[in-house]
């Protein structure tokens, strides 16, 4: 208050003119800002006795305005006054800073402003990204700033993966073309296409994938594959990506949280309770010898499968080893070999030979390619391990087929073997929106399926209700179906099944195994529809993948479900433009 009185007074009295006037009152008002807001705040925080500090500003205050005011030279007393304003805050700062820990000091430098703008900036182009990616070391990648060139490449990731993990996918996979790229994304086992990429910048956004996940961004012919970790508002989700050339360019694959998705346990991967009690009996020591055969068509769970029969066993009481074209999952005490296909010292029947060597209890191997390795597997016979062999093959007819033709020797073939398995996956009705209806007998004798059994059917919807309005579900995104389970047709080899197959004749060995009452691939979906797990049109649209085996009278469609083969109904969101799913790889 005597300050602004006495600056009123010279004012008024003429002593200065209007713009040294302005020129006081400015560094006065800044004074007056930082002392009030800034200072006596930061001393009575940190203790610092901030009434002599007061008292000290004010007084130097007063000497400043007496100097600017006093001295006949405005020129000279104008600056001394600043000066004067200035040394208690310099002094204080000094002061301070001796007095507190080393990350709570004033710093002044060109360096520190210029990170406090640059940190700035990047929280600002981090509230404008939904993601962040956590590359394979461990670190976060900061997002690039809007004027950076990378920025467009940051978002167009966001484009891509964004909606994939909004819409449950459990897979991503592009191929880049001269025209553009081709992006389709994985829900519940089902392709969707969605909208093409320029090639140009989405070759950037694959580069900027493979920077993140440790690959060599430059290597677009090598097939490459690594992880990371992506950050967005649902929380953190493990990536995996695979990439290889291509005629056209380039190939991805990305795969959203691979580990979960394919560690399943045995009990729960769909096998109904008889055909658990068959092939539990395996699993008892005396019996852990000879060969199971486990086949799939692509995209239906082959490896997913294959790894849940082999961790029902406790790989801490028994050796368990496998032979893998490339470990998909790590299994906890399971000793996992990836055979490399580059190595020209070892193919994969030598490979295989020396495993069994070391003495294993239960051993899972890839596919089998060559006579090798088909040998290798049948020579221990039933004094040998159990071993699980996978076979991407659609029915349990094909895989003995193959499995004669790559033994070669039908006696060396069918002296080991113990059971034949083949699976399909079907996606699941989403519980909050399926619709359920009654069906006539005559969609009832169509199924195969007496009236007493028939009862209350269910089928896809993807549409709910809320207030008089038809909206997509909010669970499953409008799809209709939420999540996936296995059907299973299972046979024992017993003594009987392997006369008539030492025979060649299948269909007496299948005819056996029925009257051991083996559940036939189609009959075990349909004891699925029956439950309301899933409905009809996604029997026919799983069981036509491949032949189906043989079951009576395939369902069809007309049982209360739209037309066979109809589409499932695409992801939402504008990128998604695909009518015609098809069945996933992998």
């Amino acid at each position: 208050m005597i300050i602004e009185l006495t600056f009123a007074q010279s004012v008024s009295g003429s002593l200065v003119s209007w713009y040294q006037a302005l020129l006081i009152l400015a560094p006065f008002v800044a004074w007056g800002w930082l002392v009030a807001t800034k200072l006596e705040k930061d001393a009575r925080f940190y203790h610092l006795k901030h009434e002599r500090w007061n008292s000290i500003h004010l007084a130097a205050a007063f000497a400043a305005l007496a100097v600017m005011l006093l001295v006949p030279w405005f020129l000279l007393g104008w600056p001394v006054g600043i000066l004067l304003l200035l040394a208690p805050i310099l002094v204080y700062w000094r002061v301070r800073n001796a007095a507190v820990p080393e990350a709570q000091r004033y710093h002044l430098s060109s360096d520190s402003f210029g990170n406090k703008l640059a940190a700035r900036r990047q929280a600002r182009a981090a509230k404008q990204a939904l993601l962040q990616f956590v590359d394979s070391n461990g670190r976060t990648r900061s997002t690039p700033l809007k004027d950076e060139p990378l920025f467009p490449v940051h978002m167009l990731a966001e484009d891509v993966v964004g909606p994939a993990l909004a819409a449950r996918a459990s897979r991503i996979e592009m191929e880049v073309g001269p025209s553009g790229t081709a992006v389709m994304q994985t829900i519940d086992g089902v392709r969707y296409k969605r909208a093409a990429v320029p090639t140009d910048i989405s070759m950037r956004m694959i580069d900027y994938l493979k920077d993140i996940a440790g690959l060599d961004a430059a290597d677009r012919r090598r097939r490459q594959a690594g992880a990371f970790v992506l950050k967005g508002p649902g929380g953190e989700t493990q990536i995996n990506i695979i990439t290889n050339g291509s005629s056209t360019g380039q190939r991805v694959r990305i795969d959203f949280e691979r580990e979960k998705r394919m560690h399943k346990p045995f009990d729960g991967i769909g096998l109904l309770a008889p055909q658990l009690e068959a092939l539990r009996a395996f699993e008892q020591p005396h019996e852990r010898h000879g060969v199971i055969l486990i086949g799939a068509p692509t995209g239906h769970g082959l490896t997913t499968t294959a790894y849940s029969f082999l961790s029902r066993h406790d790989a801490y009481t028994s050796n368990v080893k496998t032979l893998e074209r490339e470990v998909m999952v790590q299994l906890l005490g399971v000793d996992q070999t990836q055979w490399d296909p580059t190595n020209p010292d070892i193919d994969y029947a030598t490979n295989l030979q020396s495993i069994l060597r070391r003495d294993p209890d239960i051993v899972l191997t890839a596919d089998v390619r060559d006579q090798d390795t088909a040998r290798v597997i049948t020579e221990p016979g039933m004094k040998g391990p159990l071993i699980y062999v996978q076979q991407p093959l659609p029915t349990i007819d094909d895989q003995i087929r193959d499995w004669f033709k790559k033994v070669g020797d039908g006696k060396n073939a069918i002296k080991a073997l113990r059971a034949v398995v083949n699976q399909r996956l079907l996606r699941t009705l989403c519980p909050n929106c399926r619709q359920a209806y009654q069906p006539t007998p005559e969609q009832l004798k169509k199924l195969n399926l007496p009236p007493k059994k028939g009862g209350q059917l269910y089928r896809a919807s993807g549409k709910v209700q809320v207030k008089n309005k038809i909206e997509d579900c909010p669970v499953c995104g409008g799809h209709g179906y939420l999540g996936q389970t296995g059907v299973f047709e299972v046979m024992i080899v017993d003594a009987e099944v392997r006369k008539h197959l030492g025979a060649l004749d299948l269909k007496s060995a299948r005819a056996h195994a029925r009257r051991q009452n083996m559940i036939y691939l189609q009959e075990a979906a349909l004891s699925k529809v029956i439950t309301g797990e899933t409905d009809i049109e996604e029997v026919v649209r799983a069981t036509s993948a491949g032949r189906p085996a043989q079951a009576g009278a395939a369902p069809t469609a007309s049982a209360g479900s739209p037309a066979s083969g109809a589409a499932a109904k695409p992801p939402g969101g504008p990128a998604a433009v695909s009518k015609q799913p098809s069945p996933a790889g992998g």
